[in-house]
C-alpha cells in the first residue's frame, strides 16, 4: 500500500483541528478530542509535530501553534511526577552530539534553542527546533541536554 495518499493527511486534520480552535473563545480542545489526544507515544508525536513544524515554517496557518501548545499541555500533565524535563521545556545540546545530528553543524545545533516534544521512560527526549528555525525532531539522550526553560 502506497504512502502516496496519505501524504498530506495529518496536515489537513491539524489545519482542520486549527481552524475548529478558531472558531472557540477561548480557544480549547474538546475534551472528547483531548483525550483522542493523550496517551500518544513517541511515533504518534513525532509524526504530530513534525508535520505541525512543516505548516508552521513554511504557512503559518493560523491556530496551528494553539493546537500544538494545546497538545503540549496534555503531554506535560500525563508526565511523571518529579520528572525533570517536561515536554514543552526549552533545552540545548551539550557534550557530544549523538551520532544521529552528525550531519548537522555542531557549533549551530549547540546555539539552537530546542523545544522537547516526548519524554521516552528509556532516559530519552525528542527535541524540536522552534519552528522559525526549522522542524526536525531528533531523539537524543537526556544527559545531552541541558534545560534552560521551563514552559
Amino acid at each position: 500500500m502506497s504512502d502516496e495518499p496519505y501524504e498530506f493527511l495529518v496536515e489537513r486534520l491539524i489545519m482542520a483541528l486549527a481552524a475548529q480552535l478558531g472558531a472557540t473563545e477561548p480557544a480549547d480542545l474538546a475534551p472528547e478530542a483531548a483525550d483522542a489526544l493523550s496517551d500518544l507515544n513517541r511515533s504518534e508525536t513525532d509524526l504530530i509535530f513534525g508535520h505541525a513544524g512543516h505548516l508552521a515554517h513554511y504557512d503559518r496557518p493560523p491556530h496551528v501553534d494553539t493546537l500544538m501548545e494545546l497538545l503540549t499541555a496534555i503531554q506535560r500533565r500525563e508526565a511523571a511526577a518529579g520528572a525533570p524535563i517536561l515536554p514543552g521545556d526549552e533545552v540545548r545540546l551539550v557534550g557530544e552530539l549523538p551520532a544521529s545530528l552528525a550531519d548537522y553543524n555542531a557549533d549551530a545545533l549547540r546555539e539552537t534553542a530546542f523545544i522537547v516534544r516526548y519524554v521516552g521512560d528509556d532516559e530519552t527526549i525528542d527535541i524540536q527546533p522552534h519552528w522559525t528555525d526549522d522542524y526536525f525532531i531528533e531523539t537524543v539522550p537526556v544527559t545531552a541536554v541541558k534545560l534552560t526553560h521551563n514552559q
